[in-house]
């Protein structure tokens, strides 16, 4: 599939229509080697690093250049006629970014943006998705606290576990998660910190990367809550505690932003009026699109489009090309 990949990158007019518009922001989770033993649902916020050099390779190869928030911000407002532009960004703030994914793009000399979750260099993070990984890898039955019984023995059944488990995770209250899932794995001492100091960057790494100007560290809230699901003040405290925190680490201002989740499930008119008006140069959505310059009206609504390792390029007519990526 990496190959079959690499290959679609190389043929010119397919990727030329498919970044259309003036840029295209690229969102990622994690730059990681695969582990064949983890789960799919996990393994997919990945791309391997040879992924991203030769997809950096290739665009570079094409003339497609490379610029950062700012210049995005800079170009929509300036009413600048570009295309071929191309960001990236990551979101959460994974160790590896630190560790891998920065020493390629500083390789190429790649501007970048990391959107930093503050719960997660605080240690505070609940990282579930991989503590319930390693449960279901570990067990093969898992006997929860509701009485319900999850046949574990093979990879498929460890998968499809996953997955339900997962959207009943995802209903919990955010004010009683803890609790929750403390409750439902109560037969198993789930240490639901433990993933902190294995998977996030420090502020150690986060300081020194926000003194590289190919750095741009911006908000990501506090506890990568879905938005929708609080209340206006709510949203209020996660983004601005988060920004304070972060400004008072590394000594700049908060200029960008990103919606946890992001799709239109998480966030609508409501959260793009309250980011507005808290004053930042651009937030980003995971809605799949690319910049316009019509955009220069839709500051709070940018669309990404997420590199995953098997990205093909012949999805393009999924991808809405011709039309401004809002609401």
């Amino acid at each position: 599939m990496r190959r079959f990949v690499t290959n679609l990158l190389s043929d010119i007019p397919l990727i030329q229509n498919y970044f259309s518009g003036m840029a295209t922001i690229f969102m990622l989770h994690r730059v990681s080697h695969f582990e064949s033993i983890k789960l799919q649902p996990n393994e997919n916020m990945k791309i391997s690093p040879e992924f991203l050099e030769k997809f950096i390779f290739n665009l570079k190869s094409q003339g497609y250049k490379f610029i950062s928030l700012g210049d995005i911000y800079n170009i929509l407002k300036k009413g600048n006629k570009i295309k071929k532009q191309i960001a990236f960004t990551m979101d959460d703030g994974y160790r590896d970014n630190y560790e891998i994914a920065y020493p390629i793009f500083k390789k190429y000399d790649i501007p970048f943006a990391i959107y930093v979750t503050t719960s997660f260099p605080q240690n505070k993070a609940i990282l579930w998705w991989y503590a319930l990984e390693d449960l279901i890898l570990k067990n093969k039955t898992l006997k929860l606290g509701n009485g319900k019984i999850y046949d574990c023995k093979t990879k498929e059944q460890k998968e499809d576990t996953f997955l339900r488990l997962r959207e009943v995770i995802i209903s919990f209250d955010r004010k009683d998660f803890l609790n929750s899932l403390n409750n439902l794995f109560c037969d198993y001492g789930v240490d639901w910190f433990a993933k902190n100091n294995e998977l996030c960057m420090d502020w150690k790494q986060i300081i020194e990367l926000s003194k590289d100007d190919m750095c741009t560290i911006a908000g990501h809230t506090k506890n990568h809550y879905a938005l929708n699901k609080l209340t206006i003040e709510e949203v209020k405290t996660e983004i601005m505690e988060a920004n304070n925190l972060l400004e008072e680490k590394i000594g700049k201002k908060i200029e960008h932003f990103a919606y946890p989740f992001g799709s239109r499930f998480e966030i609508g008119q409501r959260e793009f009026d309250i980011v507005k008006g808290m004053g930042f140069k651009t937030a980003v959505t995971t809605r799949a699109g690319t910049i316009y310059k019509e955009h220069i009206d839709h500051l709070e609504s940018l669309p990404r489009i997420m590199l995953t390792e098997n990205f093909d390029i012949k999805s393009i007519g999924r991808i809405r090309r011709s039309k401004v990526v809002t609401i």
